[in-house]
């Protein structure tokens, strides 16, 4: 029997990305419902969605910045109380949340004051309860609900202009490292290594690109997949708390395959480690100085003019070396 999918969000501002949606779900063998075949009916507005709801196998959950049509007696939006539903059923849930830094949309579309408040609030919710999905735009988004879906519903080989994941990976890889503006924001699967142990992220770090002060590791990798990068083009990849719970104890030679978010940020970042305790160091100063410059060359620098990171952002699977060697 096939599985039925509600699709959840406002309308007026997502119209685009409900018409992906709907199209990226019309592949797959599932009943879809939703505010566009509701028609005329003897209930309100609201009791039609949730009957819906309580109609359907899998909840799809669009969020923008608009909080949509509210409930009086609760206050709440449709949005979230379609959402509720589906929790207190047990529905699979798919969350969806737009990526405010990088997606273009108009201002008469944003929210402002209470209403704001109010949908922030119905973020965090859905962040500290679920792993969530962020998308660009239409597009982006539909690439990601496809992606999810096979998993879920159909798995399949996933075809990705005319080859796989990885491959298209690489080609996004090379366009983030010569025109990282572009990409920014998408998400690619890879296979990396770890090449050393986890840090703090720095605080400048963290606000160079949103991430979550105090609650943010970051790792050196190499990356094992897509093969054919360069062993000079190597991120280190940062994981917030959430998805650290799965990863750690992190050491050298654990092998993360992912999906993994593209960053980049105009900010200065001086340095990636944060100190959370006052350190003095001593350093060895043996092999300093101009006799050992002489035998090796002086080392020249040169400094980014930007930033360019990688984000976990869905585990796949995670490969640890042999437990003596973690010790």
């Amino acid at each position: 029997m096939p599985h039925t999918i509600f699709v959840s969000s406002t309308f007026i501002d997502l119209q685009p990305h409900r018409k992906a949606a709907w199209e990226t779900l019309s592949e797959f063998d599932v009943a879809v419902r939703g505010m566009e075949q509701f028609g005329a009916r003897t209930e309100t507005p609201l009791q039609t969605c949730l009957a819906e709801v309580d109609q359907a196998d899998i909840y799809v959950g669009i969020i923008a910045f608009r909080l949509g049509s509210i409930e009086s007696q609760s206050g709440k939006s449709y949005t979230q109380l379609e959402y509720e539903r589906a929790l207190s059923y047990n529905k699979d849930i798919f969350i969806y949340l737009i990526d405010e830094e990088n997606a273009l949309i108009k201002f008469e579309y944003i929210d402002q004051g209470e209403s704001l408040e109010k949908l922030n609030s119905f973020k965090r919710i859905l962040r500290s309860r679920h792993t969530i999905e962020t998308y660009k735009d239409e597009v982006d988004l539909a690439k990601k609900l496809k992606r999810d879906l096979d998993r879920h519903v159909a798995p399949r080989e996933l075809k990705l202009f005319g080859g796989d994941e990885f491959t298209e990976s690489k080609l996004n890889l090379a366009t983030f490292l010569l025109l990282p503006k572009t990409v920014a924001g998408i998400e690619v699967r890879l296979k990396v290594r770890t090449l050393g142990e986890p840090y703090p992220a720095s605080r400048a770090v963290c606000m160079a690109f949103n991430f979550e002060f105090g609650a943010t590791l970051g790792v050196p990798i190499e990356v094992v997949m897509p093969e054919g990068l360069s062993s000079t083009d190597l991120f280190d990849l940062y994981v917030d708390g959430k998805h650290a719970v799965d990863l750690l104890p992190i050491k050298k030679d654990c092998l993360i395959d992912g999906y993994m978010k593209l960053h980049f940020s105009a900010s200065d970042v001086s340095h990636a480690r944060a100190r959370f305790r006052t350190k003095v160091e001593y350093p060895d100063s043996l092999f300093k100085g101009n006799a050992f410059e002489n035998l090796l060359g002086k080392p020249v620098h040169y400094e980014a003019d930007t930033r360019l990171a990688l984000e976990l952002s869905k585990i796949l699977q995670v490969t640890r070396p042999p437990a003596h060697e973690l010790s």
